[in-house]
C-alpha cells in the first residue's frame, strides 16, 4: 500500500489506519444499500492500510463479508460461477492483499459508554461472539447491531474481558457522547472514576474526536500525557472516523454526530507491517512517537465532498481550462445567496492550478465586465493531497437577480450551473422585493424575528407530495404534512388553509406599519400569536405561528398591546402528545395513598437497601439490610462505607435507565447567567448534540417541561419523593411519572415524563410497591 508520502524508518513503515468504522450490520447505519466491496474500495481511495468493522455489539459486519467471499470461492471451485460474480471475487483479492481487515465490535456499556474491541483476523467469530455474550449483550442481539443495550457489564469489567480474550482496547470518542469522559463528566463521579476508565491497564488507546480543536481540562489528548497526577500512566490517542456512511456529508445532512466517511479521521502507525500482531505490540509498549494523527482542515473536507459526496449547490468544483466561463458559476452562486467555488485541473484527481494570480485576475476582471451587479470575491490559495487549488468565495452585496451582460440569468440547480427558468426569476424577483427600499409604509420598522414560534420558509412540491421547510430557530427541511407534529403540524395547516385560498389572510390581520396580527388564542393558561409581517411594497413575506408573548420585541409587543381589547379563541393546551400536563402543578396524591416523602427498602433475595445518603463532608453511605434464611429476622447495617460493599450489594443497587423519558444530564450557566441544558433521550439513549436555552424549547414539550422541573427539583428535596431503596418517583400523572434514581456515588438522577405503560423491572416494580400501576 502507499505509504503517504513519509518513507520508512530501520525497516518500519508509516501505515495510515481506520479503527472505527462502521457497516449496514449497524442498526443506525446511514446508507443500508453499501455493499462490502464498497467499503474496501473507498478505504483504498483514502489510501488506508489498515481498517477495523467495529458494528454496534456485533461482528455481523465482519461475518457477512466473510460468508460471501466464501460463497463467491465455492462457485468459483465449483465452476459455477458468473462473469460479474468472478469480477467481484477477483476485486476481493485485490483489495485484501494491500488492506488488513481487523474484526471488532463497539460495545455499549452499563451506563452507555462506548468500547472497542477489536481482534486478529484469524480469530474465529463465535469467539468473539462469545466475548460479547461475556459483556452481556443476549443471544438474540448477537446478529442486530443494536446501538443500545441495557443491563450490560461495566467499562472497567469490559476493559479486562475483552484484553483477556486477546482484543485491542480503544475508548472511542472519549471526549464526545458515549465517551468514557464525557460520561464521567456527565455523571459527576468521582476523580478515581475517571481515573479508572482512562488508565486502566487492560486499556489501550483513547480515541479523541476534535483532536486538535478541544482544549478543555479532561476532554484534551494533551491531559493524557504522563505528566498530570493520578494520570500518571501515558495513553496513546488516536483518532478514528466513526464512519455510519462511505462519505461525508455536510453539516446539517444526516445525524450530527454520523457526518464522516471512512477515513476521514484516520492516525498512523509506523510498524513493520500492517498486521494485528505489529499493532497490539506498538500499544502494549511505550513507543509514542511511533502514532501521529494528521490534521485536516475544515477547507479540505469541502473538496472531499464537493468531488466524491452528493451535489451542492452552494459549492462549484470547475477546471482551470473553464476560465472563459467561471463568471458564470460566479453568478449563479451569488443568486442563491452566495457560496464557494473551488477551481482545480482537469480530471477526478486534482492537478492544481498552474497560474493562480493570473486566473484570479482573469476572473475578478471578467466578473466586473460581464455582471451587474457584481458580488464581493475572496482569493485563496489551498493545498489539497500536494496540489494547489484556487478557494474563491461569492458573498452577496446587493439583492437578486445578479445578470451577466448577455442578459442571461444564472442559477444552481441539481449541483450545476443553468439559466433560470421563468418560475425562478420570479423567485428571485420576490426575493428582490422583499428586500427593497423602504416606502411610506415602513414607519421606520425593520424585521426583527420573534424568539418563538416557527415560520413556513419555504414549499415545494415533489412527486405529488409537499414538502415544507419549517423555521424555528433551527432550520428544519424536506418535512411533509403527514410527518410533521405539534406546532409543525398546525403551522404547516394554517399555511395551506393561505395558500389554497380558504383563508383571506389580508382581511384578517390587523395592522400597525409594516406587522400584522392575524389572530390570538389561549392555550391552557398561555397566550399564543400568529404574527404577520409585510414589506415596503406591501407584500406579507413571513408569518409566524404560535409566538409566546416573552418572544417579542417592543415593536412586536406594542401591537399585541394594542389589541388587548379583541377576543382571545382557545386552544387544547399542548401541541402534541408528550406533554405531561401542566409542569406548573405539583399533583398532591389522594385520600387513601401512601403519604409524600415515605421511603421502603428495596429487596433482592435476603439483601435489602433502605437509602443512600452523604455526611456533612460528602461521603457517600448505605443503610442495608438483610433478613436470616427464614425470612421472619432483619438486621439493620446502617452507615455502610462504599469500600466494604461486595460485587452482590453494588448489582443490587445499579439499575438500568428506563427506556422512556427524558433526563438532564447537565445544567451550565453560561457567561450572561443564563441556563442551557443538555438532554438524553432515554429512548434512544442519545445525547442533545449542543446545550439548549430555555427560550430555544418549543412550548409544551417534555424537554421544556424536563428543563422547567431541574431548575425546580435540584438539589432534590427527598420529602417529594416516594423511596424504595434507592429508586423513587414523583409527581403521578394519568400516563407519565417523573422518576429518581441515585446511584452508587450518591449522585441524583431523575428521568422525567417517563410513560408508565413502556416501564419494566425495576421501575414498573417501583410504581406497584406504591399501587401506582
Amino acid at each position: 500500500m502507499s505509504q503517504n508520502g513519509n518513507g520508512s524508518s530501520g525497516g518500519m513503515r508509516w501505515f495510515r489506519a481506520d479503527l472505527h468504522i462502521h457497516t449496514p450490520a449497524s442498526e443506525d447505519y446511514a446508507e443500508p444499500e453499501v455493499a462490502f466491496l464498497d467499503i474496501l474500495q473507498e478505504a483504498e481511495r483514502r489510501g488506508l492500510d489498515i481498517i477495523a468493522f467495529t458494528d454496534h455489539n456485533t461482528v455481523h459486519g465482519y461475518e457477512l463479508m466473510r460468508q460471501e467471499i466464501e460463497f463467491l470461492q465455492t462457485l468459483e471451485r465449483q465452476q459455477r460461477i458468473t462473469e460479474e460474480e468472478q469480477h467481484q471475487l477477483n476485486e476481493y483479492r485485490r483489495l485484501l492483499t494491500h488492506i488488513t481487515v481487523l474484526p471488532g465490535f463497539e460495545f455499549t456499556s452499563h451506563y452507555g459508554a462506548h468500547i472497542l474491541g477489536i481482534f486478529a483476523p484469524d480469530r474465529p467469530i463465535s469467539l468473539i461472539e462469545a466475548t460479547l455474550l461475556q459483556l452481556g449483550v443476549p443471544p438474540d442481539l448477537l446478529k442486530k447491531g443494536a446501538c443500545s443495550i441495557a443491563d450490560t457489564r461495566h467499562v472497567t469489567d469490559a476493559y479486562e474481558i475483552i484484553n483477556r480474550a486477546g482484543g485491542i482496547v480503544i475508548a472511542p470518542h472519549a471526549n464526545g457522547p458515549n465517551g468514557v469522559i464525557t460520561e464521567t463528566l456527565r455523571m459527576g463521579t468521582s476523580g478515581q472514576a475517571r481515573v479508572a476508565a482512562t488508565q486502566h491497564p487492560s486499556l489501550h488507546a483513547l480515541e479523541f474526536i476534535n483532536f486538535y480543536t478541544d482544549h478543555e481540562k479532561f476532554t484534551s489528548p494533551t491531559f493524557y500525557n504522563g505528566k498530570t497526577e493520578h494520570y500518571e500512566r501515558r495513553m496513546f490517542c488516536i483518532q478514528g472516523s466513526d464512519a455510519h456512511r462511505l462519505r461525508r456529508v455536510n453539516a446539517g445532512e444526516g445525524n450530527g454526530w454520523h457526518r464522516h466517511g471512512i477515513g476521514d479521521r484516520y492516525v498512523e502507525f509506523l510498524l513493520p507491517a500492517p498486521t494485528f500482531v505489529a499493532l497490539k505490540e506498538l500499544f502494549a509498549s511505550n513507543d509514542f512517537d511511533r502514532v501521529r494523527v494528521p490534521k485536516r482542515d475544515q477547507k479540505q473536507w469541502e473538496i472531499d465532498t464537493l468531488r466524491f459526496g452528493a451535489q451542492n449547490d452552494r459549492q462549484a468544483l470547475r477546471p482551470e481550462s473553464a476560465t472563459d466561463t467561471l463568471w458564470q458559476d460566479v453568478a449563479a452562486l451569488a443568486n442563491v445567496g452566495g457560496g464557494t467555488l473551488i477551481i482545480s485541473g482537469a480530471g477526478a484527481q486534482p492537478t492544481g492550478v498552474e497560474h493562480p494570480e493570473r486566473l484570479s485576475e482573469t476572473l475578478r476582471r471578467s466578473v466586473q465586465e460581464r455582471l451587474n451587479p457584481q458580488p464581493y470575491l475572496t482569493f485563496e490559495l489551498i493545498t489539497y493531497e500536494g496540489h494547489d487549488l484556487l478557494r474563491v468565495e461569492v458573498r452577496v452585496t446587493e439583492s437578486p437577480p445578479y445578470v451577466g451582460s448577455d442578459g442571461v440569468i444564472y442559477t444552481r440547480h441539481g449541483g450545476e450551473t443553468v439559466i433560470a427558468d421563468r418560475a425562478e426569476i420570479i423567485q428571485l424577483c420576490r426575493r428582490a422585493l422583499a428586500e427593497g427600499a423602504a416606502t411610506p409604509l415602513d414607519n421606520g420598522q425593520e424585521l426583527d424575528m420573534p424568539r418563538s414560534g416557527v415560520e413556513i420558509v419555504e414549499a415545494q412540491k415533489r412527486a405529488g407530495f409537499w414538502l415544507y421547510e419549517v423555521r424555528d430557530l433551527r432550520t428544519t427541511s424536506g418535512v411533509t404534512r403527514d410527518h410533521a407534529q405539534g406546532l409543525w403540524a398546525y403551522a404547516i395547516s394554517r399555511y395551506e388553509d393561505v395558500r389554497e385560498g380558504r383563508i383571506d389572510l389580508q382581511s384578517q390581520v390587523k395592522w400597525k406599519g409594516r406587522l400584522g396580527l392575524w389572530r390570538a388564542y389561549r392555550q391552557g393558561n398561555r397566550t399564543k400569536y400568529d404574527l404577520v409581517h409585510r414589506d415596503a411594497n406591501g407584500v406579507i413575506d413571513h408569518i409566524f405561528f404560535g409566538v409566546s408573548d416573552w418572544g417579542l420585541s417592543p415593536a412586536w409587543q406594542s401591537l399585541i398591546n394594542d389589541r388587548a381589547g379583541d377576543a382571545i379563541e382557545h386552544e387544547p393546551r399542548a401541541f402534541g402528545d408528550d406533554a405531561p400536563g401542566d409542569p406548573d402543578v405539583f399533583e398532591e396524591p389522594g385520600n387513601g395513598v401512601a403519604p409524600w416523602g415515605d421511603r421502603r427498602p428495596r429487596w433482592r433475595g435476603r439483601g435489602g437497601i433502605w437509602r443512600i445518603g452523604s455526611d456533612a463532608q460528602g461521603n457517600v453511605f448505605f443503610d442495608l439490610m438483610m433478613r436470616n434464611k427464614e425470612g421472619n429476622e432483619i438486621k439493620e447495617y446502617p452507615g455502610v462505607s462504599r469500600e466494604k460493599l461486595t460485587e452482590a450489594w453494588m448489582n443490587l443497587i445499579r439499575v438500568p435507565r428506563p427506556r422512556t423519558g427524558i433526563e438532564v444530564v447537565e445544567i451550565l450557566v453560561d457567561e450572561s447567567g443564563e441556563h442551557r441544558f443538555v438532554f438524553r433521550n432515554l429512548r434512544t439513549g442519545e445525547l442533545s448534540n449542543a446545550p439548549w436555552r430555555l427560550q430555544d424549547i418549543e412550548d409544551g414539550t417534555v424537554r421544556q417541561y424536563a428543563a422547567r422541573m431541574a431548575l425546580q427539583d435540584m438539589p432534590l428535596d427527598e420529602s417529594k419523593v416516594r423511596w424504595w431503596g434507592n429508586l423513587g418517583y414523583m409527581r403521578p400523572m394519568r400516563k407519565q411519572v417523573d422518576l429518581v434514581y441515585r446511584d452508587e456515588n450518591g449522585i441524583d438522577h431523575i428521568y422525567y415524563a417517563a410513560r408508565r405503560d413502556e416501564l419494566s423491572g425495576e421501575w414498573r416494580e417501583l410504581l406497584d410497591e406504591y399501587g401506582e400501576l
